[in-house]
């Protein structure tokens, strides 16, 4: 008969497989419990202690450094050269990329890949040849340690509260929050439209339920609800909505009768009722008391 399949790890003192226990999702969300993935507000705070040795967020950072050292190294030998060091800077860069706080390669060089291209291969040599002659490689700890130079640099100008995190919207005022809505709105490329989206994304994947990628109408409430907190705080939204009304705007996204709705369809509608209700709120016309 069939044995049920234990996950095991090498521990090398003991020279055996061990068994070990499977990590559990933090409240069976999709994000475990490494907060600073997929949160804003915990992300500037995790690289703020991450700067400080010994702390959890010091080794969890050079872990994920490392890991992406070792995703690009194609021929595991443990050293890079200058194209995988490219390839390196784009892997790393997404997470803060991912909450609007690093410009996107094509907006820091302007589209041109021959300029990010040249950029990167100056960055290369001046490590390559930090401590020596050229080898055309580099080594994790010579990327370890630029990289957390670089981090902290970055760490020193964080803006903790002008720049919105939409999952913790009780902790900025009406004018800031409002001002940063309608310019990531109006502004798709900017750093505040990718934490916007990246709220929006977050707050899907938590309300599909059965992980398909699209949101069928009972999971519609929750994601309308869990939405809605952002808006109703200051007033750009009621306080509650009949289901005949969230029916219709169901309906009015899932144009091809499937019965679900698609992230892309989502974040469309979300950005044109988020401008309207905007507007109003600016008109004197919201919901606020």
């Amino acid at each position: 008969m069939l044995r049920p399949v234990v996950a095991r790890a090498f521990t090398p003192a003991q020279g055996m497989l061990r068994p070990v226990g499977v990590r559990a999702f933090a409240d069976f969300t999709p994000w475990g419990s490494d907060h600073w993935r997929h949160d804003k507000n915990t992300f500037k705070v995790w690289c703020t202690e991450a700067m400080v040795p010994g702390t959890k967020a010091e080794r969890e950072l050079y872990g994920f450094l490392a890991v992406a050292f070792g995703d690009v190294d194609a021929n595991k030998d443990g050293l890079i050269n200058a194209p995988e060091f490219d390839l390196l800077c784009e892997k790393v860069a997404a997470l803060p990329r991912r909450f609007g706080m690093a410009p996107s390669w094509e907006k820091e060089y302007k589209g041109d890949i021959a300029a990010r291209t040249a950029a990167r291969k100056a960055m290369f040599d001046a490590l390559d040849t930090r401590n020596g002659p050229a080898r055309n490689t580099i080594g994790l700890k010579q990327f370890c340690r630029w990289a957390k130079d670089h981090v902290a640099g970055k760490v020193a100008t964080l803006d903790m509260k002008s720049k919105v995190d939409f999952a913790h919207i009780a902790e900025y005022d009406e004018a800031t929050f409002l001002n940063y809505l309608e310019y990531a709105l109006h502004n798709p490329a900017s750093g505040a439209y990718a934490s916007l989206y990246e709220f929006l994304l977050t707050i899907f994947v938590e309300s599909d339920k059965n992980c398909k990628g699209t949101i069928n109408r009972q999971e519609f409430d929750v994601l309308v609800d869990r939405a809605a907190i952002v808006p109703r705080q200051f007033g750009l939204a009621p306080m509650g909505s009949s289901d005949e009304l969230r029916t219709k705007i169901f309906n009015s996204m899932d144009d091809n009768s499937s019965g679900t709705i698609t992230f892309r369809k989502f974040v469309a509608w979300t950005v044109e009722h988020s401008k309207l209700k905007i507007k109003m709120q600016r008109e004197g016309k919201g919901y606020k008391k």
